[in-house]
C-alpha cells in the first residue's frame, strides 16, 4: 500500500507516483550511501577550518539548490519544495496571532515569519538567501511562541484558518516546466538539499540547519490544543509523534541525523497541518 489514511490526498499522490520512478528506486539508495561518507569527512574539516561563516556561504548553497531545481527537479518535486517554503511560515503567523501582539519587525525577503513568500524566479531563490533564512524560521518561532498567550488566544486561533498560500506568487514553477529535464523526484531533491548545505555550510550554519524541528513540536502540541474537541484530528496527529522528531531530542547529532527527516517528518508534517487547519474544524460534527 503506498497510500496513508493519516497524511493529505496531495502528499499520498506525490509519494505514491515517486516510488515507481526511476530514481527513487536506484538512485535514492547511492546518494543515502554517498552522504554517510561526506558527512564523515565534511564535519571534521569545518570544525578545524570552517567553523563560522566567511560571507559566501548561503549564496553558493542557494545557487546550487536554485540550479537543481531549474533543472533537475521534476515538476512535483519543485512545487511540493515550493509549497513548503510559503506554508511553513503561514502556519507559524497562524499559531502566534493574538489581539495583542505588537506588530512583527520588518522582514526580508524569503526570510522572517512575517516576510514576503512570493518566489517569482530562480533568480529570488540565491538573491534572497531563501535557503538559510528558511531553516531560522523554526528557531524565530521558538523564540516568539508564548504558552500563555496562545492559550489565551486559542477560541479566536480556532475561528480562524491560516492564509492562502497560492495568494504567494509560485512564478518559479514556470521556469522549472520550461526549463528542467525532469530527473528527480522530492526525496532526491531533498536528500541533495541536505548535502548542499553540509558541502558549502560553515559548521554553525549546517548544524543549525540541521537542528531545525524544534518548532515542529510546538506545531504538534498546538494542534493537539486546538483539536481537543475532535477525536478524529487526535488520531491522526498522534502518527506524527515520532520519537526522533518530537519526543526524544531536540538536537540531530551531525553524523547520525536522517536526511529523510526533513521529508517524511518536516515537510509531510506542515501539509498535514495546514490541511487540517485550512479544511478539519476544531471541533468533531457529528454525522
Amino acid at each position: 500500500m503506498n497510500r496513508f489514511p493519516y497524511i493529505s490526498d496531495y502528499v499520498n499522490d506525490v509519494f505514491s507516483q515517486e516510488k515507481t520512478r526511476w530514481d527513487f528506486i536506484y538512485l535514492r539508495p547511492l546518494i543515502l550511501v554517498f552522504y554517510f561518507f561526506l558527512r564523515s569527512i565534511c564535519f571534521p574539516l569545518k570544525f578545524v577550518f570552517h567553523r563560522i561563516p566567511f560571507g559566501f556561504e548561503a549564496f553558493l548553497i542557494d545557487k546550487t539548490m536554485s540550479f537543481g531545481m531549474k533543472y533537475m527537479a521534476r515538476s512535483d518535486a519543485a512545487e511540493l519544495i515550493l509549497r513548503h517554503v510559503q506554508i511553513e511560515p503561514l502556519l507559524y503567523r497562524f499559531i502566534l496571532q493574538s489581539n495583542d501582539e505588537p506588530s512583527p519587525p520588518a522582514s526580508r525577503k524569503l526570510n522572517g515569519i512575517d516576510g514576503d513568500f512570493n518566489v517569482e524566479s530562480i533568480s529570488v531563490i540565491a538573491q534572497h538567501n531563501m535557503t538559510v533564512g528558511h531553516d531560522l524560521l523554526s528557531y524565530e518561532l521558538v523564540d516568539r511562541f508564548d504558552k500563555q498567550r496562545f492559550l489565551d488566544n486559542l477560541d479566536r486561533i480556532r475561528s480562524h484558518r491560516p492564509e492562502d498560500h497560492d495568494r504567494f506568487s509560485k512564478a518559479v514553477l514556470d521556469e522549472n516546466r520550461k526549463h528542467s529535464f525532469q530527473l528527480l523526484g522530492a526525496t532526491n531533491i531533498v536528500l541533495l538539499i541536505v548535502m548542499i548545505i553540509t558541502v558549502f555550510g560553515d559548521l554553525r550554519t549546517t548544524i543549525t540547519a540541521l537542528n531545525s524541528f524544534g518548532s515542529d513540536s510546538i506545531l504538534l502540541w498546538c494542534l493537539k490544543q486546538i483539536y481537543a474537541g475532535n477525536p478524529q484530528a487526535q488520531i491522526d496527529l498522534d502518527f506524527f509523534m515520532q520519537e526522533v522528531n518530537n519526543r526524544g531530542h531536540y538536537n540531530s547529532s551531525a553524523f547520525f541525523s536522517n536526511p529523510n527527516q526533513y521529508l517524511y517528518y518536516h515537510i509531510v508534517f506542515d501539509e498535514v497541518a495546514y490541511d487540517m487547519l485550512r479544511n478539519r474544524p476544531a471541533v468533531a460534527t457529528n454525522g
